[in-house]
């Protein structure tokens, strides 16, 4: 009688393991994809994209097998896929442990083409198991630009507004060089591509939203978009001259607009420019000379520094800060 107790018992322990080893095949198996998109804001042609991953997850008490994880558009398609830690644009036969998951990762790299305007694109990926079939939804866009590297100015130059500027390196304006920028221009710099201006800069911006000057970090994607210090921002140095701003909108430098040692006639001229969410400084003058109206400076580390004398004449002006402090 104990004998046949035993037997019992180690045959039901046997087949409950045996159970807990083996795959679950129904197709109402429980299996959870943590996203059913992913999105990526405005991307630059030829730069890469940040990686943004979901995780899939068997929920079910026994294995699973995926039968494929796949990007339908295949190697033409402009989204990569990392599965589990392999590049791939297919994986098969995933095991997945009981209440276990794995990481799928994607990134985006999108080819330039002859549009002006932004342009969409779209894929997805395909999970398969037990005759089941989820879709994780792929949407980018893209955006052809002119690439700068390591820009020097070294005559009297016009950049137009017909594509978006991306500086990498520096960008220059060297002495006794012009540079002159169009209404409705956009300009975004690399995180360590500051502007230096050792000649003139004139930046002719107008008044609707549409066609001021736009000095951005290139970094559009959440939450990245919205820090400070995303590029160093624009210096004009000693040898700079005469360089006016009308209609520019600084904004997420490091310290926005920096103008050192000339105390002549004005270096510098701003007409309703606005300086926003700089590191440090919005507006640092050293021993310099500018003459602005109608700027606004705000939520930056420390909105205005003057040191070292100079001449500054400042018309109907705004500078704004929200202490975070009570």
């Amino acid at each position: 009688m104990k004998t046949s107790l035993f037997l019992i018992l180690s045959l039901a322990i046997l087949f409950a393991a045996c159970r807990k080893d083996s795959f679950i095949t129904s197709a109402d198996a429980n299996v959870r994809v943590s996203a059913d998109s992913l999105k990526y804001d405005t991307l630059f042609t030829t730069a890469g994209s940040v990686t943004k991953s979901f995780k899939i997850i068997n929920e079910n008490n026994r294995r699973l097998r995926l039968s494929s994880v796949q990007l339908m558009g295949g190697n033409n398609s402009v989204f990569r896929i990392n599965v589990d830690g392999v590049p791939t644009t297919e994986a098969s036969n995933i095991e997945l442990e009981a209440n276990d998951s794995i990481y799928v990762f994607v990134q985006v790299t999108v080819d330039p083409t002859s549009a002006d305007l932004p342009f969409i694109l779209r894929d997805s990926i395909r999970i398969a198991y037990n005759g089941t079939e989820k879709f994780v939804q792929l949407e980018a866009w893209g955006q052809n630009a002119h690439f700068v590297r390591d820009g020097e100015i070294l005559g009297n130059e016009t950049w137009t507004n017909d594509l978006p500027y991306v500086i990498l390196g520096y960008l220059r304006v060297n002495e006794n060089a012009s540079l002159d920028i169009e209404k409705g221009s956009r300009l975004y710099f690399h995180a360590n591509a500051p502007m230096v201006v050792n000649g003139t800069l004139h930046v002719n911006g107008s008044v609707d939203s549409t066609e001021r000057v736009y000095f951005l970090g290139d970094r559009m994607d959440e939450p990245y978009r919205d820090y400070p210090a995303g590029w160093p921002g624009i210096y004009f140095s000693e040898t700079s001259l005469a360089s006016t701003m009308e209609y520019a909108v600084i904004r997420n430098a490091y310290q926005a607009v920096v103008s050192l040692g000339i105390t002549g006639p004005a270096n510098l001229t701003m007409n309703s420019c606005i300086i926003d969410n700089a590191y440090d400084a919005g507006l640092l003058a050293v021993n310099s000379s500018i003459r602005a109206s109608n700027l606004l400076v705000s939520n930056s580390g420390k909105n205005i520094v003057i040191s070292k004398g100079g001449r500054y004449e400042f018309t109907n002006c705004s500078f704004v800060g929200y202490s975070s402090r009570f």
